[in-house]
């Protein structure tokens, strides 16, 4: 399991608090990993960047319409297209 999320920012969950103030204002700007006895156990992260993760547009059986898809799903997407094909003229050759 990976340790770090999204980001190689990790304090320890006391210099968090100690410093509270300080990482509140760095964890606007980025998620921030706290550890708790060196493993990492929470993302302090802005509440949009929260809401957004948790939506229901997230979720990967989304449909989307012309030239909505994010760039690496639509490459993925026309990978396994390109590979279906090749398959496909291969199978009639036989």
């Amino acid at each position: 399991m990976k340790t770090k999320a999204m980001n190689d920012r990790t304090i320890s969950s006391v210099e968090f608090v100690r410093h509270f103030g300080r990482y509140h204002d760095e964890a606007m700007r980025e998620p921030i990993v706290l550890t708790k006895h060196g493993r990492a156990s929470v993302v302090v992260m802005p509440v949009e960047l929260y809401e957004r993760m948790s939506k229901r547009e997230s979720d990967p059986r989304r449909s989307y319409g012309p030239g909505e898809m994010p760039r690496d799903l639509a490459d993925m997407f026309l990978a396994q297209l390109d590979q279906d094909s090749a398959d496909y003229q291969a199978s009639k050759d036989d």
